[in-house]
């Protein structure tokens, strides 16, 4: 049966509201609400731009394959979680995606929405997931999330099999090994067409070496949801950090199934009081027929007006060899309101 939606929200958000109704200090019971809001003004232009209609002046939260509000940063998260033992808890996270135009449209609307058990031999959760390829050194580019991001503009992969989206009706499970993180996850597509009825599945290892964090992560989604054969992806890579400077980069083989090519994205970024200045490239080599190789090239600044707020500016170039040019410069302001355990 497949996982409706609806239903896991209220699993989540139903057992709690007995809970706040009584407003008591109660140790067994978590309850807090997470609110993300980014606001930026850009201007487009380039070649590719113009051919779409699309450059000019934009208010947007993100940006991503040649349109505003892609990839964002925007959500409201609202978690759960009670203690059924010592050492075993039920958790749960309801989210939903907001930008600058309000609540998400379509199935853009829902983020993570997830029911589960944790212990202290891992997580094990079920619901509309991340895959741990998405996961696996998401925010190693200080610029994700922004008009400037590298994600979905060529410096890396997109869509939900990349960087960015959601998966339905996934299960996974989660732990922490000494050093060695594992995230592992499967999804089955029911509706499927298909008399093979493949999951898809994903996972990643991340492990630090002194001051190097490394990581590697494959996902396999060929067939799933009636999709096409060789829809794989493998990244690898390690990022450095040592006082103010931190140095990171992956590389990422994709299948015909998806870009079909390879994507590779270096980046540096020095912090500076309650500055941080960010660079970054990316290229993306085409092994299709189309043989429209790009490059990403990004710099920027962050200031830090608060320790939940922050503001920057940046420019970003995207080139293809057939495709032609985007080009973006903007400012931009970031918020996040944890209310922390309301049951408190």
């Amino acid at each position: 049966m497949k996982i409706n939606n609806a239903l896991l929200a209220a699993t989540l958000v139903l057992p709690t509201l007995p809970a706040l109704s009584q407003a008591t200090d109660n140790p067994e019971n978590n309850f807090s609400i997470l609110l993300r809001l980014q606001a930026e003004l850009v201007h487009v232009d380039g070649s590719a731009a113009e051919a779409r209609d699309a450059d000019g002046w934009y208010l947007t939260d993100g940006w991503a394959g040649g349109n505003k509000n892609r990839m964002n940063f925007g959500a409201l998260f609202i978690d759960g979680e009670h203690r059924l033992s010592d050492g075993l808890r039920a958790v749960g996270r309801f989210g939903l995606n907001i930008n600058t135009e309000g609540l998400a449209e379509g199935s853009a609307q829902q983020r993570e929405l997830y029911v589960g058990l944790a212990s202290d031999y891992g997580q094990l959760v079920a619901g509309r997931l991340e895959t741990p390829y998405k996961q696996a050194a998401l925010g190693w580019d200080p610029l994700n999330g922004t008009a400037f991001q590298a994600r979905g503009n060529i410096g890396r992969s997109g869509g939900a099999f990349g960087h960015a989206s959601y998966i339905n009706n996934g299960l996974e499970y989660s732990h922490q090994f000494g050093p060695v993180s594992l995230r592992a996850m499967a999804a089955l597509d029911e509706d499927s067409e298909t008399t093979s009825e493949r999951p898809l599945w994903s996972a990643s290892l991340a492990m630090p070496v002194g001051p190097v964090e490394l990581i590697v992560s494959h996902i396999d989604a060929s067939e799933f949801d009636d999709g096409p054969d060789k829809r794989t992806g493998t990244k690898f890579g390690a990022r450095y950090s040592e006082g103010p400077w931190t140095i990171a980069g992956h590389y990422e083989i994709r299948g015909e199934g998806l870009e079909d090519g390879d994507f590779m994205f270096l980046t540096t970024a020095y912090r500076w009081q309650d500055w941080s200045f960010t660079a970054s490239h990316g290229r993306f080599s085409d092994d299709s027929i189309n043989d429209d190789d790009g490059r990403y090239s990004a710099v920027a600044a962050r200031y830090h007006l608060a320790r939940n707020v922050t503001a920057h500016a940046g420019l970003r170039r995207l080139t293809r060899d057939t495709g032609g040019t985007e080009n973006i410069a903007g400012i931009g302001i970031r918020a996040i309101f944890n209310t922390g355990n309301l049951l408190r």
